[in-house]
């Protein structure tokens, strides 16, 4: 009996040792960015290209705007981020991958659900990659302490 108490008490310390440094190595794991992009931002595959697509949609509104969307994600230029899209970021979120001046290569997933029965839906992840401004970052509100 005496050995099984002292088994007992072995595992105990161990058990506590693994738990206190857990704690430890948690306070010195590096804060993961809380950040997406603000709704309205453009997306493009340049700085050259986002530069351009603000100067374009600045002058139109309207019916003008929505085809110059088209038209830049058509021809693979950028993409504008709408609620829509902004909604349906997966975490870690939008991730800083470059810096170039005042703007930023970021990239982040989005996952799209498709409903193909009644109980029964397929899903997608897409990472998308792009330029925009350093301006168009957020942390997210939920998130903050």
């Amino acid at each position: 009996m005496v050995e099984n108490r002292d088994c007992f008490g072995t595992r105990m310390k161990m058990a506590y040792l693994i738990m206190v440094l857990g704690v430890v190595l948690l306070g010195f794991t590096p804060a993961v960015e809380r950040t997406t992009l603000k709704n309205g931002s453009w997306l493009c595959v340049s700085p050259e290209a986002y530069d351009q697509a603000v100067a374009e949609a600045k002058h139109q509104r309207g019916k003008e705007r929505e085809a110059l969307k088209e038209k830049l994600l058509e021809d693979k230029l950028c993409m504008y981020a709408d609620d829509e899209l902004l909604e349906d970021i997966m975490a870690p979120w939008v991730q800083v991958i470059e810096r170039q001046g005042d703007k930023v290569k970021v990239s982040f997933m989005v996952e799209f659900y498709k409903r193909v029965e009644y109980l029964h839906r397929r899903f997608s992840r897409v990472n998308y990659t792009g330029w925009t401004s350093a301006d168009n970052l957020t942390e997210l509100a939920f998130l903050s302490r």
